[in-house]
């Protein structure tokens, strides 16, 4: 398996990004898809990089690097390989990939599906930050803000430097 940056020419990876994030994500909790790709193609810190397997692809990894630190916006598996080690594949390699601390948003643990991708990252080695409130702010401005958590790995305190990751989220990420 390898991982690598979403070729923007191959007509093929673009698609499958684009159906595998509409598919896997709720309006609420996605940009508009020519907006993300905007971003790729402009002058942000914003990457999307895709998983393959024996020329298949597997998934997508979408992340800003803010400096400090890392934020991984989006990921997803396509159906037909989850719940087969893939998941944890391809982030493990990103990990490796990646020398800064790694922040993330999870979806509060309110339902069996929300407890088990909080458990895939802890299984990681990431650490959920169940006492500090957070809130995603709006994709669109019909739609509101979303309580979440916050998880990272690497060497981070989310309690100590909260206001300005939060900041650097709010202002590089989403705009505010």
């Amino acid at each position: 398996m390898k991982i690598r940056k979403l070729d923007t020419a191959n007509s093929n990876g673009v698609s499958f990004v684009e159906n595998l994030y509409i598919e896997s994500f709720p309006l609420s909790e996605r940009r508009p898809v020519n907006k993300m790709l905007e971003l790729y193609s402009g002058d942000a810190p914003f990457e999307i990089i895709v998983a393959i397997e024996d020329g298949e692809l597997l998934g997508f990894l979408t992340y800003w690097d803010l400096g400090e630190f890392i934020f991984a916006e989006h990921f997803a598996i396509s159906p037909e390989f989850r719940n087969g080690g893939y998941g944890g594949r391809v982030m493990k390699l990103f990990m490796e990939n990646i020398t800064k601390p790694i922040v993330l948003e999870v979806e509060l643990p309110t339902t069996i599906l929300s407890e088990r991708r909080i458990g895939f990252y802890q299984r990681l080695g990431f650490r959920l930050w169940e006492d500090v409130l957070y809130q995603q702010p709006p994709y669109y401005e019909e739609t509101g803000a979303i309580p979440m958590k916050l998880m990272s790995f690497g060497d981070i305190d989310i309690e100590k430097d909260f206001i300005a990751i939060k900041e650097t989220l709010y202002s590089n990420v989403y705009g505010f």
